[in-house]
């Protein structure tokens, strides 16, 4: 009797010990699990922000000024008809602190892309427009006007370019809601993003200068908070 009652306990050690180990493996688990999922949703989230860009639209002035403290004060076309020049001004979120970024145009890359752009910075499109959405590790983007005459000779679509290079860290591309919607709106890569090259976000040109002085100090405070309904 004793044998067979030592033998029992030690049947109930070994059941509680299996069932103990195969509880804490379930954790490890479900922990590791929920872990993965995260970084997916984040990475998801992104792609699925960036494609609800509306295609601009009229805006409303003393809204835009909710949207970041980074301006551009300045655009225009320097020298080669090929570079584009951009002061940004309250970088880092102080007032006063500027810094100029040149854009290299690539028609060879979006030419449809880069005839717009031509068109925009020819017109002082971009003066005075805020860089209303800075995702960190993402993007910076602007191109809502505050004058809402302005945004609506501006308002026509344009068709896309076929994706030819990939969205690199430096790179400029026009955001869009779905095919052929870009308008105004153009966002610089902070990252090389590019899993946005198989959505259709095609690069028409590429910083040369202030990518790291200028583009990375990009006040990021207020993130995804301006509401686009509100500033268009």
């Amino acid at each position: 009797m004793r044998v067979k009652g030592k033998r029992s306990d030690g049947a109930r050690a070994k059941h509680f010990f299996l069932l103990f180990a195969l509880a804490f493996v379930v954790v490890i688990l479900i922990k590791s699990f929920g872990s993965g999922s995260w970084h997916s949703k984040a990475a998801n989230d992104e792609e699925h922000n960036l494609n609800k860009i509306p295609a601009a639209s009229l805006t409303a002035s003393k809204d835009n000024q909710v949207a970041s403290d980074t301006t551009i004060t300045k655009n225009e076309a320097v020298q080669d008809s090929n570079f584009v020049e951009f002061v940004f001004s309250n970088l880092d979120g102080e007032s006063g602190k500027e810094g100029t970024v040149i854009v290299q145009l690539m028609p060879e890359w979006a030419p449809l892309g880069v005839g717009r752009i031509k068109e925009l910075t020819g017109a002082k499109f971009y003066d005075e427009c805020r860089v209303f959405r800075v995702i960190h590790r993402f993007m910076a983007q602007l191109g809502i006007n505050g004058d809402p005459k302005s945004q609506k000779r501006w308002k026509k679509e344009i068709k896309d370019d076929p994706v030819k290079t990939s969205n690199a860290r430096g790179t400029v591309t026009f955001a869009m809601a779905g095919p052929n919607t870009r308008t105004t709106q153009i966002f610089f890569n902070k990252v090389d993003n590019k899993y946005l090259d198989g959505q259709g976000f095609a690069p028409f040109g590429k910083v040369v200068s202030g990518l790291e002085e200028v583009i990375d100090h990009i006040n990021e405070e207020y993130k995804e908070t301006p509401n686009q309904g509100k500033i268009q």
